[in-house]
Formats: C-alpha cells, structure tokens, sequence
C-alpha cells in the first residue's frame, strides 16, 4: 500500500491534505539550449502530484515517485518560483508540441492553470499558477500531465486554442492532434464560448478535459460533446474568477476508449447525476482499462467519490473538469484504493455545490 504526505509517503492523500491545510507558451522564438548529456525524446508523456506547495523558492524538490512519470523512465521534479506560482521539470521531454492539464489538488476551492510549457535543451517546463476563488495567488498542491503523441488511430485529438478573440480559426497545427490525421479547429460564438472540431473521430461517446492557458484570472470548462457527421465537436466555456464569461486561451482533450496520455492503466468517467446518491455512469461515457464498471456516490453537497475497479488507486495522476455551461467549478480531492477518487465542485464564489464533471485516470 502506497500512501501521500507532503514530504513522503506515509499517510494517505486525505490526511496528507488535511496535515498541510488541518503552462503563456512563450510568444515568439524559445531559445533552445543543446543538452550535453541526453537529447530529447521525440514523443513521450508524463505526470506528476505536485505535493510541496509551500517548498522553500527556487528549490527543486523531488515528488513522490508513486505519483509522478516520465514516459523515459527519468525523475521529474518541480520548483516553486513564487506564491501559487510552480515550475514541473519534465527531463528529455523537451519537445515543441503536445498538450498539458491541470487540476487543483485538495479540500480548498482553489484553481490552477497551466501558464505556459515549452523546452529548456533536453528538458520541458511546465509552468503553473494557482489562485483563489478572489483572485489571489494561492500556495496549493495541484497535478499535471504533459502528452505528445504521433500514433494514429483510435478517437483522440486535443488543441492548444490560442485565439481567444478571433472568430474562426485552425488550432496551432504544433500543439494540436488529431488521431484521423485531419486538422481540427475551433470557432469563437461569443463571449467566452467555443467549439472545437475534430474532423473524422466524432462520436458519441468518450471523454474531455479542459484547462485555462496562461496567467489569467479564469477558468475553462465542457459544456458537452457531440458528432457532427464524421467530426467531433467540443463546446467550451471560460469564465473569470467572479463567475463573469471571458475570453482566453485553453486546451482541450478529447479521448474515446483510452486514457487522455494514451496510456493505460486508465479510466474516465462523465458523472452527469449530480444528485444521485450512487449510479453508473452512462456506458457510452465511461471507459476503465481493466474491463470493470465505475461507479459514482455522492457524500455531501459538491463531494463526489468515483469507483474504478482494477486499476491501481495507489498511483497515477487524476485530472477534472467541471461540465456545463454555467461557472462551477471541480477538483481532484485525493484518491486512495480504499475510497477511490475523492472530487469536490464550487460555485464560483468557492462555496460546495453539486454539478455535472468529467474526471479521469492514468497510471
């Protein structure tokens, strides 16, 4: 049995949580440093539980090795550079591409987003801001996952959506995929809405999770997915802090019958009965490597705790995301064998409120 603490591994992640509180991509050329030690994969993925929120600035701190991967079997690490603000140091991933999540970690109502990530020689950066439901800065465990893949088939894309303003574009075809081969874009309907499309992988079925890019006051959400002949499309929603619909940046996943970093183990779960004390989420809508059903209970107003049986609870990374068109919020909680994956939404004031999400896992 494996077990999270802010510094090691001796109690699981509830208590740990409850002991500590009782990536903008850079704009223009990256300079890029040659490595004189290893060169850089050419595709990989990776995550990591950042559990030190409060580690001393500017030193490097290695997370726990249950809960953090790299696909070139090396250590990641992660830096806190200043409050609420992280930098996750994937070695021999520094590769120009893929797509990052975020998810706050913990009992709190913060939020975090990923900043920015790019290469530093054989390495990537993923950078990460943290906030309170204020607007504040806030020091916060989080997880992250990192992917860049080249393998086509299945039903699998995501998009960097990096023209919050602009009506109609095609995605950054660097930070974009689309496991058909065909190149998805995404249009601006109005304030704070979008639609991404992912040509020849429609379905309807699979999984979504969204993130808010860059240092800004916002979050992103799904408002649902669906097919639209052979293409699949995806409605977002972002909001500020307050609640307010905004425009900015984000990135999308889309995954049917395998995990958002094509790995597996791996199982995800759309929990669309946000009342109901216990219940299976819709087939179409669920997936689990193992062959196992999910199952979803209700333990309080916004407390959620997501069963998924056969995969390996005492490792991994979990990202959420919350599903609707209105400014709720979700978060990973903690996930342990013994309870599942704990998930706790809020209005947009922080306040627990029941809502419809997205979770999913990756060993």
């Amino acid at each position: 049995m494996h077990t999270k603490t802010s510094g090691g591994l001796t109690k699981w992640p509830a208590r740990a949580l409850r002991a500590l509180t009782a990536v903008a991509l850079a704009v223009g050329a990256v300079a890029i440093t040659p490595s004189t030690a290893h060169a850089a994969a050419s595709r990989g993925f990776a995550y990591v539980w950042a559990n030190q929120p409060t580690a001393a600035l500017n030193t490097p701190y290695t997370p726990s090795g249950y809960y953090s991967r790299n696909s070139t079997g090396v250590v990641n690490s992660v830096v806190r550079t200043g409050t609420g603000q992280y930098t996750v140091r994937l070695p021999r991933l520094g590769l120009t591409g893929g797509t990052v999540h975020v998810t706050a970690y913990g009992a709190t109502s913060h939020s975090c987003n990923v900043a920015s990530w790019h290469p530093v020689g054989d390495r990537l950066d993923v950078h990460v801001r943290c906030y309170t439901p204020s607007g504040y800065r806030a020091n916060t465990p989080f997880t992250t996952s990192f992917v860049n893949t080249a393998y086509r088939g299945g039903r699998f894309g995501h998009v960097w959506a990096d023209q919050p303003s602009t009506g109609a574009y095609t995605a950054s075809r660097t930070y974009q995929f689309n496991s058909a081969g065909y190149t998805n874009t995404v249009t601006r309907s109005g304030l704070g809405r979008y639609t991404v499309r992912l040509p020849a992988i429609g379905s309807a079925a699979g999984h979504v999770q969204v993130t808010a890019y860059g240092d800004v006051l916002a979050r992103c959400k799904a408002v649902n997915w669906y097919p639209s002949g052979t293409a699949q499309l995806v409605n977002v929603r972002c909001f500020t802090l307050g609640g307010a619909l905004r425009d900015t940046r984000f990135t999308m996943t889309y995954a049917r019958d395998t995990g958002i970093l094509r790995t597996t183990p791996a199982a995800y779960a759309w929990a669309n009965q946000p009342t109901a004390s216990s219940y299976y989420p819709s087939a179409a809508y669920r997936y689990n490597s193992a062959g196992y059903t999910n199952r979803i209970t209700r333990h309080g107003v916004g407390v959620y705790r997501v069963s998924t049986p056969g995969m390996s609870l005492g490792y991994g990374d979990v990202q959420v995301t919350a599903y609707g068109g209105d400014s709720r919020h979700c978060k990973v909680d903690y996930w342990t064998p013994s309870t599942g994956i704990q998930v706790r939404c809020f209005t947009a004031s922080g306040a627990p409120a029941d809502t419809y999400y997205d979770v999913s896992f990756v060993r």
